[in-house]
């Protein structure tokens, strides 16, 4: 079973899910779309609250209004984060999430743990705990069907995209041999009126050079 919030800030845009318990955390953690974010209260218990945001690419990109509604369910469905104060959350895009065999239910290191992010003092805000919690909603989705049609979609695209980018870098490649042979083109007919240029200076200088005299011509003179 799948818990659902709708978000109050972006509600046609993200979705945002959460596991019933640690088991449910396990098809979460190997289901979970590979640029969904992840989201845990930092160094204690607490559920995986995952976002999924359509076009996002840059987990900086997430606006500040549904980081904090992330935040907010996050602190409020860990049962010792919930009664303190002020907590840590953690945050990385479920790609980075690293589970092995070995590693007790629930639990996950990180690929890359310097692509996490944190929001430190997290504290209840029921202004927007509240109505988020009236959107919740529970489901049975086919979570392994969801993660196959989705990676099917991601990889058709990536095709797509490669496909694209050989058909551009075809299409740059005969641009260039058509800006070479261009160039070419020019440079012969410039030769050529080059050429045609010094073979009418030539003849127009033998046109104006005066005939030379011969003998006969110096005898008639004296």
């Amino acid at each position: 079973m799948v818990f659902y919030f709708t978000s109050l800030s972006h509600p046609d845009k993200a979705v945002i899910y959460m596991g019933k318990d640690k088991f449910e955390n396990e098809n979460l953690i190997k289901y979970s779309f590979p640029n969904d974010i992840w989201f845990h209260v930092e160094h204690l218990s607490s559920a995986h609250v995952y976002l999924r945001l359509e076009g996002l690419e840059d987990i900086d990109d997430i606006p500040e209004e549904l980081v904090q509604e992330m935040c907010q369910i996050t602190k409020a469905n860990s049962i010792e984060g919930s009664k303190k104060k002020e907590v840590g959350i953690v945050y990385t895009f479920a790609s980075n999430l690293l589970k092995e065999d070995d590693m007790e239910v629930g639990a996950v290191y990180f690929k890359a743990p310097k692509a996490k992010r944190y929001i430190k003092h997290v504290s209840k805000d029921k202004e927007i705990l509240n109505p988020l919690r009236k959107t919740k909603v529970e489901s049975y989705p086919d979570l392994k069907e969801e993660y196959t049609s989705k990676i099917a979609d991601m990889k058709k695209e990536a095709q797509l995209k490669k496909t694209e980018a050989k058909l551009e870098e075809k299409k740059k490649e005969l641009t260039a041999k058509e800006v070479a042979k261009q160039k070419q083109k020019e440079k012969k007919e410039k030769a050529k009126q080059i050429e045609e240029f010094f073979r009418k200076e030539s003849h127009d200088y033998e046109e104006e050079k005066e005939p030379e005299k011969g003998e006969d011509a110096l005898d008639d003179f004296w």
